[in-house]
């Protein structure tokens, strides 16, 4: 709790993540953090605030921030780099605020939204590799699109597979893509003549197989390969057929088959060797990819 000098008295969150910490709101907020403290994207879920009636939030955005509002009813109101706007609260809404932008904001204490703060590079990583620049803010509107890409990222922090972090880079890169571009074209002539090397392809995979117990970022492979991340995707499923994404997914699995069959590994210490934190993620992911727990899958073998 903190006062500002006209006396109001305001609230901050304690979530961890500084972002969303440091937004000033009218009564206590209640929040989760959906993402790590060390990940480079923080994602918070906003429950609301403990009052009644309308609250107000007022924050200068330390990322590039996405806010997807999770209830309907009633107005939110405000100003957003000092423009004023007023739209009807829908469930789905997206709004954008850049980096250092400030923000004010009225709306329902009960409602909450879903937060996104990006990482720092992310963006300007993008609009450099694209050739466009200037992003503009939005206040609130409709993205179906863009609403199917967060909610992506929302289901798997939420439930983490194989390739949990590469299909989060992924689909980030995804959500920059449409926020840089917006209605600009892109310069057809930036991802020509692109190309990745059998040799290079070679050292991706060696990589991607020595690091299989380890987090494997986009920018990783990338880097490996000499490519922007950017170009990276797309010149690794021309010459595989697959995702990077998809192609670590099925590395991991292949080795969890393995180990299920041929080794007595403990199931928490085999989880760590296929690239998950914890025992119950890992029997979360295997399960919903082959139907069956990690336990049955070996006893079944051990039969077979």
């Amino acid at each position: 709790m903190a006062q500002l000098s006209s006396g109001v008295t305001t609230f901050h969150a304690a979530t961890g993540h500084i972002e969303y910490d440091s937004v000033q709101f009218s009564a206590p907020p209640i929040a989760d953090a959906l993402s790590t403290c060390a990940s480079p994207l923080a994602v918070v879920e906003h429950l609301g605030v403990q009052c009644q009636g309308r609250a107000t939030a007022v924050h200068t955005s330390l990322r590039d921030t996405l806010v997807v509002s999770l209830g309907s009813g009633g107005q939110v109101v405000g100003q957003l780099d000092g423009r004023s706007f007023r739209r009807d609260l829908q469930r789905g809404n997206i709004g954008f605020v850049p980096r250092g932008m400030d923000i004010e904001i009225e709306y329902p204490a009960s409602s909450g939204s879903l937060m996104l703060f990006l990482p720092d590079a992310l963006l300007p990583g993008v609009m450099a590799e694209m050739g466009i620049t200037g992003i503009p803010a939005m206040a609130s509107a409709q993205n179906e699109r863009l609403r199917r890409l967060i909610s992506l990222v929302d289901n798997e922090l939420r439930a983490p597979g194989f390739g949990s972090e590469l299909m989060i880079s992924g689909v980030l890169r995804a959500i920059a893509s449409m926020l840089v571009r917006g209605n600009q074209p892109v310069d057809p002539g930036i991802c020509s003549r692109v190309y990745m090397s059998q040799a290079k392809l070679h050292r991706v995979i060696a990589f991607i197989e020595a690091g299989l117990d380890q987090p494997l970022s986009l920018e990783d492979l990338a880097k490996i390969a000499d490519l922007s991340p950017f170009h990276f995707s797309r010149v690794f499923k021309l010459t595989t057929g697959e995702t990077p994404y998809h192609f670590v997914c099925s590395r991991r699995l292949a080795r969890a088959q393995r180990l299920l069959t041929d080794s007595k590994m403990e199931l928490a210490e085999l989880a760590l060797s296929c690239g998950f934190a914890s025992q119950s993620h890992f029997t979360a992911a295997f399960s919903k990819a082959f139907g069956t727990s990690p336990d049955r899958y070996r006893r079944a073998r051990a039969r077979s």
